[in-house]
Protein backbone atom coordinates (compact mmCIF):
# COMPACT_ATOMS: atom_id res chain seq x y z
CA UNK A 1 0.00 0.00 0.00
CA UNK A 2 1.42 3.40 -0.92
CA UNK A 3 1.59 6.38 1.50
CA UNK A 4 -1.46 8.11 0.04
CA UNK A 5 -3.69 5.06 0.44
CA UNK A 6 -2.32 4.36 3.95
CA UNK A 7 -3.00 7.95 5.02
CA UNK A 8 -6.53 7.72 3.60
CA UNK A 9 -7.17 4.52 5.55
CA UNK A 10 -5.98 6.10 8.81
CA UNK A 11 -8.16 9.17 8.25
CA UNK A 12 -11.09 6.91 7.50
CA UNK A 13 -10.59 5.02 10.78
CA UNK A 14 -10.34 8.32 12.70
CA UNK A 15 -13.57 9.50 11.11
CA UNK A 16 -15.25 6.25 12.15
CA UNK A 17 -14.02 6.67 15.74
CA UNK A 18 -15.39 10.24 15.81
CA UNK A 19 -18.75 9.02 14.54
CA UNK A 20 -18.88 6.25 17.15
CA UNK A 21 -18.05 8.69 19.96
CA UNK A 22 -20.64 11.14 18.67
CA UNK A 23 -23.18 8.35 18.57
CA UNK A 24 -22.42 7.33 22.14
CA UNK A 25 -22.74 10.92 23.30
CA UNK A 26 -26.03 11.13 21.50
CA UNK A 27 -27.29 8.06 23.36
CA UNK A 28 -26.01 9.53 26.64
CA UNK A 29 -27.64 12.93 26.28
CA UNK A 30 -31.14 11.91 27.45
CA UNK A 31 -29.62 11.10 30.86
CA UNK A 32 -29.08 14.85 31.24
CA UNK A 33 -32.71 15.66 30.48
CA UNK A 34 -35.15 16.92 33.10
CA UNK A 35 -36.82 14.19 35.10
CA UNK A 36 -40.12 16.09 35.41
CA UNK A 37 -41.90 19.17 34.09
CA UNK A 38 -45.38 20.48 34.86
CA UNK A 39 -47.37 23.67 34.38
CA UNK A 40 -50.23 22.31 36.47
CA UNK A 41 -50.85 24.41 39.58
CA UNK A 42 -50.61 21.31 41.79
CA UNK A 43 -47.92 19.51 39.78
CA UNK A 44 -45.57 17.45 41.94
CA UNK A 45 -42.55 15.18 41.59
CA UNK A 46 -41.79 12.42 44.11
CA UNK A 47 -38.59 10.63 45.05
CA UNK A 48 -38.69 8.42 48.13
CA UNK A 49 -39.85 10.61 51.07
CA UNK A 50 -39.29 13.87 49.21
CA UNK A 51 -41.71 15.88 47.08
CA UNK A 52 -41.17 18.89 44.81
CA UNK A 53 -44.35 20.94 44.32
CA UNK A 54 -45.27 23.56 41.73
CA UNK A 55 -47.84 24.76 44.31
CA UNK A 56 -49.64 27.72 42.71
CA UNK A 57 -52.00 28.23 45.62
CA UNK A 58 -52.84 31.96 45.57
CA UNK A 59 -55.70 33.80 43.90
CA UNK A 60 -55.38 35.53 40.51
CA UNK A 61 -52.16 33.70 39.69
CA UNK A 62 -50.53 33.84 36.28
CA UNK A 63 -48.56 31.10 34.58
CA UNK A 64 -45.86 29.01 36.24
CA UNK A 65 -44.06 25.89 35.06
CA UNK A 66 -41.88 23.67 37.24
CA UNK A 67 -38.85 21.91 35.76
CA UNK A 68 -37.08 19.30 37.89
CA UNK A 69 -33.49 18.44 37.00
CA UNK A 70 -33.14 16.05 39.95
CA UNK A 71 -34.42 15.79 43.50
CA UNK A 72 -31.60 18.23 44.40
CA UNK A 73 -32.27 20.83 41.70
CA UNK A 74 -35.27 22.52 40.06
CA UNK A 75 -36.42 25.83 38.60
CA UNK A 76 -39.64 27.61 37.74
CA UNK A 77 -40.51 29.95 34.88
CA UNK A 78 -43.18 32.20 36.34
CA UNK A 79 -45.33 35.13 35.20
CA UNK A 80 -47.34 36.77 37.98
CA UNK A 81 -48.61 40.27 38.68
CA UNK A 82 -50.58 42.13 41.33
CA UNK A 83 -50.67 41.76 45.10
CA UNK A 84 -51.00 38.69 47.27
CA UNK A 85 -48.80 35.59 47.27
CA UNK A 86 -49.40 33.50 44.16
CA UNK A 87 -47.25 30.43 44.68
CA UNK A 88 -44.68 28.61 46.77
CA UNK A 89 -42.78 26.07 44.63
CA UNK A 90 -40.79 23.99 47.10
CA UNK A 91 -39.09 20.78 48.14
CA UNK A 92 -40.81 19.08 51.07
CA UNK A 93 -40.35 16.21 53.52
CA UNK A 94 -42.42 15.19 56.56
CA UNK A 95 -40.46 13.97 59.61
CA UNK A 96 -43.74 13.87 61.62
CA UNK A 97 -41.79 13.49 64.87
CA UNK A 98 -42.25 14.90 68.39
CA UNK A 99 -39.63 17.51 69.19
CA UNK A 100 -38.26 15.40 72.05
CA UNK A 101 -37.38 12.66 69.54
CA UNK A 102 -35.82 14.85 66.85
CA UNK A 103 -32.04 14.48 66.52
CA UNK A 104 -31.38 16.93 63.68
CA UNK A 105 -32.96 18.62 60.68
CA UNK A 106 -31.32 21.03 58.30
CA UNK A 107 -30.36 21.85 54.75
CA UNK A 108 -27.92 23.60 52.47
CA UNK A 109 -29.15 25.64 49.53
CA UNK A 110 -27.91 27.52 46.48
CA UNK A 111 -30.41 29.74 44.68
CA UNK A 112 -30.46 32.16 41.76
CA UNK A 113 -33.15 34.61 40.77
CA UNK A 114 -33.95 36.59 37.65
CA UNK A 115 -32.71 40.19 37.51
CA UNK A 116 -35.17 42.27 39.47
CA UNK A 117 -37.48 44.88 38.02
CA UNK A 118 -39.68 47.44 39.72
CA UNK A 119 -42.74 45.64 41.02
CA UNK A 120 -41.07 42.27 41.63
CA UNK A 121 -41.92 40.66 44.98
CA UNK A 122 -40.57 37.28 46.07
CA UNK A 123 -38.64 35.55 48.83
CA UNK A 124 -36.71 32.30 49.16
CA UNK A 125 -37.95 30.83 52.43
CA UNK A 126 -37.92 27.69 54.54
CA UNK A 127 -41.34 26.72 55.85
CA UNK A 128 -41.57 24.48 58.94
CA UNK A 129 -44.93 23.15 60.14
CA UNK A 130 -46.22 21.44 63.27
CA UNK A 131 -48.81 18.67 63.31
CA UNK A 132 -52.19 19.82 62.06
CA UNK A 133 -50.59 22.98 60.59
CA UNK A 134 -51.06 24.68 63.96
CA UNK A 135 -47.67 26.39 63.74
CA UNK A 136 -45.66 27.72 60.79
CA UNK A 137 -42.07 28.91 61.07
CA UNK A 138 -40.81 30.88 58.06
CA UNK A 139 -37.04 31.34 57.73
CA UNK A 140 -36.23 33.90 55.03
CA UNK A 141 -32.93 33.60 53.12
CA UNK A 142 -33.23 36.21 50.31
CA UNK A 143 -35.92 38.51 48.96
CA UNK A 144 -37.00 41.27 46.60
CA UNK A 145 -37.45 44.25 46.90
CA UNK A 146 -34.00 44.77 48.36
CA UNK A 147 -33.35 46.47 51.67
CA UNK A 148 -34.29 45.50 55.21
CA UNK A 149 -37.26 43.15 55.17
CA UNK A 150 -40.13 43.41 57.60
CA UNK A 151 -42.42 40.65 58.75
CA UNK A 152 -46.13 40.86 59.38
CA UNK A 153 -48.01 40.77 62.63
CA UNK A 154 -46.05 41.83 65.71
CA UNK A 155 -42.27 41.99 66.08
CA UNK A 156 -41.40 39.88 69.13
CA UNK A 157 -37.57 39.78 69.02
CA UNK A 158 -34.60 41.48 67.38
CA UNK A 159 -30.93 40.68 66.84
CA UNK A 160 -31.10 37.08 67.98
CA UNK A 161 -28.71 34.37 66.79
CA UNK A 162 -30.29 30.97 66.18
CA UNK A 163 -28.48 28.06 64.59
CA UNK A 164 -25.53 30.31 63.75
CA UNK A 165 -27.64 32.89 61.87
CA UNK A 166 -28.21 36.43 63.12
CA UNK A 167 -31.84 37.40 62.70
CA UNK A 168 -32.55 41.13 62.64
CA UNK A 169 -36.15 40.50 63.64
CA UNK A 170 -38.64 37.79 64.53
CA UNK A 171 -42.35 38.37 63.95
CA UNK A 172 -45.51 36.61 65.01
CA UNK A 173 -48.96 36.64 63.40
CA UNK A 174 -52.19 34.71 63.87
CA UNK A 175 -54.16 34.48 60.60
CA UNK A 176 -55.97 31.39 61.89
CA UNK A 177 -52.80 29.55 62.86
CA UNK A 178 -49.58 30.56 64.60
CA UNK A 179 -46.98 32.05 62.20
CA UNK A 180 -43.40 32.99 63.13
CA UNK A 181 -41.14 34.77 60.66
CA UNK A 182 -37.35 34.88 61.02
CA UNK A 183 -35.76 37.71 59.01
CA UNK A 184 -31.95 37.45 58.77
CA UNK A 185 -29.75 40.51 59.12
CA UNK A 186 -28.15 39.67 55.77
CA UNK A 187 -29.53 38.09 52.63
CA UNK A 188 -27.77 34.99 51.29
CA UNK A 189 -28.40 33.22 47.99
CA UNK A 190 -26.59 30.16 49.38
CA UNK A 191 -25.92 28.81 52.84
CA UNK A 192 -26.91 26.42 55.61
CA UNK A 193 -29.98 26.49 57.87
CA UNK A 194 -30.25 24.45 61.07
CA UNK A 195 -33.99 23.94 60.93
CA UNK A 196 -34.18 21.98 64.18
CA UNK A 197 -32.28 24.67 66.11
CA UNK A 198 -34.85 27.24 64.95
CA UNK A 199 -37.71 24.97 65.98
CA UNK A 200 -36.09 24.33 69.37
CA UNK A 201 -35.57 28.06 69.97
CA UNK A 202 -39.22 28.80 69.23
CA UNK A 203 -40.30 26.01 71.59
CA UNK A 204 -37.96 27.25 74.33
CA UNK A 205 -39.55 30.72 74.09
CA UNK A 206 -43.04 29.27 74.44
CA UNK A 207 -43.94 30.40 70.92
CA UNK A 208 -45.35 27.13 69.57
CA UNK A 209 -48.85 25.75 70.00
CA UNK A 210 -47.73 22.23 69.03
CA UNK A 211 -44.06 21.24 69.21
CA UNK A 212 -44.31 18.14 66.99
CA UNK A 213 -42.04 18.65 63.95
CA UNK A 214 -44.33 17.72 61.07
CA UNK A 215 -42.98 19.13 57.78
CA UNK A 216 -39.82 20.82 56.47
CA UNK A 217 -39.98 22.74 53.19
CA UNK A 218 -37.74 25.10 51.27
CA UNK A 219 -38.76 27.11 48.25
CA UNK A 220 -39.80 30.43 46.78
CA UNK A 221 -42.82 32.57 47.62
CA UNK A 222 -43.77 34.61 44.55
CA UNK A 223 -46.12 37.58 44.70
CA UNK A 224 -45.23 39.36 41.45
CA UNK A 225 -42.79 39.13 38.56
CA UNK A 226 -44.04 42.47 37.14
CA UNK A 227 -46.07 40.54 34.59
CA UNK A 228 -42.92 39.28 32.87
CA UNK A 229 -41.72 35.68 32.69
CA UNK A 230 -38.88 35.23 35.15
CA UNK A 231 -36.75 32.20 36.04
CA UNK A 232 -35.97 31.24 39.64
CA UNK A 233 -33.67 28.30 40.34
CA UNK A 234 -32.85 26.10 43.28
CA UNK A 235 -29.49 25.15 41.82
CA UNK A 236 -28.48 22.71 44.53
CA UNK A 237 -30.30 21.56 47.64
CA UNK A 238 -29.28 18.98 50.23
CA UNK A 239 -31.50 18.32 53.23
CA UNK A 240 -31.80 15.75 56.00
CA UNK A 241 -33.50 14.82 59.24
CA UNK A 242 -33.06 12.06 61.80
CA UNK A 243 -34.76 11.05 65.04
CA UNK A 244 -33.54 9.32 68.17
CA UNK A 245 -35.11 6.04 67.10
CA UNK A 246 -32.89 5.84 64.03
CA UNK A 247 -35.43 7.06 61.52
CA UNK A 248 -34.62 9.73 59.02
CA UNK A 249 -34.12 10.66 55.41
CA UNK A 250 -31.84 12.82 53.30
CA UNK A 251 -31.17 13.99 49.76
Amino acid sequence: MNFVNSRSAVLGRLALVVLVIAGLLGFASPAQAQVFSSCDRWGEYHQADWTIYNNIWGDNAGNQCLHVNSVNSWYVDATHTGGGIKSYPNTSVSPNTPLSQMANAGFTYDTSSAPAASGDWWNWTADLWSTGNQDEIMIFTSWEPQGPAGGWGTQIASNVTVGGILYASVWQAAPGWNVLQFIPAQQNSSGYVDALATWQWAASQGLLVNTDFQTMQFGLEITSTSGQQKRYSLNEYHAWWTNTSGGGSGI
